[in-house]
């Protein structure tokens, strides 16, 4: 099935990069903003900060030691867990929300795999949201969950 890249698409891709400044992370910086019905509902990016979603959603990463893991927020549940009240105090059909995630390699600048992670993936279709759109190695990819 091809994709097909819409004006918003790239406008939500850039905005998504411009949030990836915004991580302390030393190694890989990304951003993730989130839309509903094409308005930005919210924004995130990966920190060295610990967070009770990131932990709940860690144990979909299988690690060897989970004991040992830390739970750095990734850019989409820093996202998701910034989405405002009103999406649920008004029952918002989040199928129709999409999720931007940017990634770019820190050394070329470049763009970069940012397919979410099995943590960041269960809590994306937790949160229902319908359509991921993240960067690859040449250009941008969709994935439809709704």
């Amino acid at each position: 099935m091809s994709f097909l890249i819409h004006e918003y698409d790239i406008r939500f891709m850039k905005l998504a990069k411009e949030v990836s400044k915004f991580s302390d992370f030393k190694q890989t910086k990304m951003g993730a903003v989130i839309t509903y019905k094409k308005e930005l509902i919210s924004v995130g990016y990966n920190s060295e900060k610990s967070n009770p979603m990131q932990e709940k959603f860690n144990h979909y990463r299988n690690f060897e030691h989970p004991e040992n893991s830390k739970s750095k927020i990734h850019a989409e549940i820093s996202a998701i867990s910034k989405l405002p009240w009103y999406v649920y105090e008004n029952d918002f059909q989040m199928k129709n929300a999409c999720i931007y995630v940017f990634r770019e390699h820190k050394c070329n600048h470049n763009l970069a795999l940012s397919l979410p992670c099995p943590a960041c993936m269960a809590a994306i279709k937790a949160n229902h949201i319908g359509r991921i759109v993240y960067t690859i190695e040449d250009g941008i990819k969709e994935i439809k969950l709704a």
